[in-house]
């Protein structure tokens, strides 16, 4: 498999991780959503190291043509991350911003994550891949609990 998809896959985990100690910054005024964003943002640095881990294991068995998502739509994401988070270096979101961006971003990962569909490829490593596809569902669940707490719309913003 072309590298440049582990690696652009690896870039979207930190970037988000960025992007997250990004906004716990912004909201340093209301202490539990900082931490909510710090804990948020670990969780995308292990999926970074998660993948990585994983690449070592199937990289050079799946041909990039194998796979529905494509580098484009990866490096689209990538820049859309990329561009939220010099935003918000200079300008503060509100809590509802900050949830939707995260829901938007949660569920175009899954969703490129799910069109790659490695466990096709790889059916030994589908418990993994099942894995993956399950924290993903629980980020979006634990950002409709924050929305609940914190306050806005998580599903408007972007």
């Amino acid at each position: 498999m072309d590298a440049n998809i582990i690696e652009t896959a690896v870039a979207i985990e930190l970037e988000c991780a960025g992007l997250y100690e990004v906004f716990a910054q912004r909201f340093a005024v209301r202490p539990e959503f900082v931490t909510f964003w710090r804990l948020y943002a670990e969780a995308e640095r292990y999926h970074g190291a998660t993948i990585r881990v994983h690449q070592m294991a199937f990289a050079d068995r799946i041909a990039q043509e194998q796979l529905a998502a494509t580098p484009a739509e990866m490096n689209e994401l990538l820049a859309y991350i990329r561009e939220r988070r010099a935003r918000y270096e200079r300008e503060a979101p509100t809590a509802a911003e900050a949830l939707a961006i995260a829901r938007h971003i949660e569920a175009s990962s899954a969703e490129l994550h799910g069109r790659t569909q490695f466990f096709q490829h790889l059916p030994e490593y589908a418990e993994f891949f099942e894995k993956m596809a399950e924290e993903d569902r629980a980020h979006r669940e634990v950002l409709d609990t924050a929305v609940r707490k914190f306050g806005g719309d998580a599903t408007t913003g972007v």
